[in-house]
């Protein structure tokens, strides 16, 4: 049947979920941007380049190493609670805190080979992420929960003491000291000490321990697809270090991280998870593709007006950075697909008769990452990686779109 856009617009002008949702999921972008456009000023600012690289560089490789906390199961996490099953929130935890100790073993095996190798600000933090991370990463499932529950208000809450106590942290062991050892205590110590207080806060408002059924299958397939997305999205500064300097990475780094507002995109699945799997809605996949579209847009219109705004504002606040301007244009490119794949994947993930599709466009991604971003790098060093990130977004929306247009997926 044809779309009836008046319908959608009005239907979702009308929703009171949806206005609610989205006004906390408005605030926590707001507080996001600024408590991480705060840290991340303090760092550029206050710690040497080459320091600010290493810090880059070492969350990546204790990125890598997190695919053993399985990163994965918040999809497991958001879809088990969307379905009113809180159990899922404990046995995740239990089950990421068990694996999370091959990430420990791992990342103790990294800081010993950069001791050796006498990088020891490297070294010194990558103890620290062994030591505390693998437990935080495990205990922030609670965000997965929250957003599957559609409880965005404490989601809201949540992410802003979390945040913003880390930024405020970090700015004044940054200004204070200029040393990435403490700045690294700050984060990792601190983090997993936040995160503990509010998972505990958290426990006691579960209503049920009920499990998914097929709560092992979901596990297995998210866990196992994490593995490669995790490496993907982690892999490009360890590789770019065989070719350029960390006083150049660091550049790169502040690069990505100007890349909020694109992640801000991946919030539509938390806001939309829990309406999209209740079928009593009859949400249609027409209207999801024409949910998709108006994302784009939107991403597309926030792209124009953020490019003359970093461009004003970085020689303003950090005039030493003038080379990451144009790594900041190509990697905010990612936007509209970004933005608006969050909305497809997340009907494929709302519809347990789509996961087959969901876990094959996810998989054709995690190897399309890692060959795109291994030939950007080899061929073109920061640029080619910015650019293998745009040319993977692309590829990623037309897969979805391309799904949503098979006749055999249009909505009964």
């Amino acid at each position: 049947m044809p779309m009836d856009h008046k319908s959608i617009f009005l239907r979702i002008w009308h929703s009171q979920y949806l206005w609610k949702s989205s006004f906390f999921v408005g605030l926590q972008m707001v507080t996001q941007i600024l408590s991480g456009a705060f840290q991340v000023w303090a760092l550029a600012n206050y710690l040497p380049r080459e320091s600010y690289g290493i810090w880059g560089y070492c969350g990546s490789l204790a990125g890598i190493a997190s695919i053993f906390t399985l990163p994965g199961m918040g999809h497991v996490v958001m879809y088990g609670a969307s379905q009113q099953q809180d159990g899922v929130l404990m046995a995740a935890v239990r089950l990421r805190l068990t694996y999370g100790t091959l990430s420990t073993l791992s990342l103790l095996c990294m800081a010993v080979a950069h001791h050796l190798s006498g990088q020891e600000q490297a070294a010194g933090q990558l103890l620290l992420a062994a030591l505390f991370l693998p437990a935080q990463l495990a205990l922030d499932s609670m965000d997965s929960f929250l957003a599957g529950l559609g409880n965005f208000m404490a989601l809201f809450w949540r992410r802003l003491i979390a945040q913003g106590s880390m930024a405020l942290a970090v700015w004044i062991g940054a200004s204070t000291t200029g040393s990435l050892l403490v700045c690294s205590m700050i984060l990792y110590i601190g983090g997993l000490l936040v995160s503990l207080i509010l998972f505990l806060t958290l426990l006691k408002h579960r209503r049920n321990t009920l499990l998914p059924e097929n709560f092992k299958s979901l596990s297995q397939h998210f866990s196992l697809r994490s593995i490669g997305t995790t490496i993907g999205y982690n892999m490009e500064r360890p590789l770019l270090s065989a070719f350029v300097s960390f006083d150049a990475m660091a550049a790169y780094n502040l690069a990505v991280a100007a890349q909020i507002p694109v992640g801000m995109g991946r919030m539509v699945e938390r806001i939309v998870i829990s309406r999209l799997a209740n079928r009593e809605l009859g949400i249609s996949l027409s209207q999801v593709q024409w949910g998709m579209w108006a994302l784009f847009s939107l991403g597309a219109l926030g792209y124009l007006i953020l490019i003359p705004i970093i461009g004003f504002l970085l020689p303003l606040f950090l005039p030493h950075y003038g080379d990451a301007i144009p790594l900041i244009d190509i990697l905010l490119l990612q936007m509209p697909f970004v933005w608006a794949s969050s909305l497809g994947m997340s009907w494929l993930l709302a519809q347990p008769q789509n996961h087959l599709w969901y876990h094959r466009i996810a998989w054709g991604i995690v190897l399309a990452r890692i060959v795109f971003i291994t030939t950007g790098a080899v061929i073109g060093g920061i640029r080619g990686v910015a650019w293998a990130w745009v040319m993977l977004e692309g590829v990623q929306f037309l897969a979805v779109m391309g799904f949503s247009l098979r006749p055999a997926n249009q909505a009964p």
